[in-house]
């Protein structure tokens, strides 16, 4: 056995997880979809478990290596660290389209194996924007009054939600989308969560 039946077994176990859920996916499915013996999944990954949770680690790598990169970048604003993720985020969903499925899964019926996982991502991206908001309202790019506990969520939910309900988008609002859709989506989106919808013109007339 050798790498390439360990990455056969990841990329059919990612799709297979992500249509059908961790439950539902049987070992000989798997191993009949990769066209494997059985014993490479123990070989491997220890079982099926262990195979869901290197698809999750896998699909999720690299949204901490993106945060990585711009934690490092010290030197940038906050607003421009947020922008920065934002583009990073539309990124990673266009290059794994799977990985909003796993995220939706996991957060409304966590299980044993990868609701730990998504848990401990998801939780450095929260964190991290929690801080830059902080630093933002410390350098006065930022409202003192802003709820920073709520600006998080609000905008990891703008960043994500988007992706996960895309499906049902596409029948409410039946537009062509441009081949970028997903970094179109995230630039507008991150506008009006800085910048709001309100024309400062009708503020003025209230």
């Amino acid at each position: 056995m050798d790498n390439t039946t360990r990455s056969k077994l990841l990329k059919v176990a990612t799709a297979l997880f992500a249509r059908k859920g961790f439950a539902a996916v049987t070992v000989r499915e798997l191993t009949v979809a990769a066209q494997i013996n059985i014993s490479a999944i123990s070989y491997y990954f220890n079982g099926k478990e262990g195979l869901y949770e290197a698809v999750l680690t896998e699909q999720l790598a690299p949204v901490l290596q993106s945060l990585g990169e711009i934690q490092k970048n010290t030197s940038a604003p906050p607003i421009a660290r947020l922008t920065l993720l934002a583009d990073q985020i539309a990124h990673i969903h266009a290059q794994r389209p799977l990985l909003s499925r796993f995220i939706f899964s996991e957060v409304t019926n966590p299980t044993e194996y990868g609701g730990p996982i998504i848990e401990s991502h998801l939780s450095q991206v929260y964190q991290f924007i929690h801080a830059t908001l902080q630093e933002g309202i410390a350098s006065g790019d930022f409202r003192e009054d802003l709820h920073v506990t709520y600006a998080t969520v609000s905008l990891v939910g703008i960043l994500n939600f988007y992706f996960i309900s895309r499906p049902l988008i596409s029948k409410i609002f039946p537009l062509t989308e441009p081949a970028d859709s997903e970094a179109e989506y995230v630039k507008h989106a991150f506008r009006i969560y800085l910048h709001g919808v309100i024309n400062p013109s009708a503020t003025e007339k209230r």
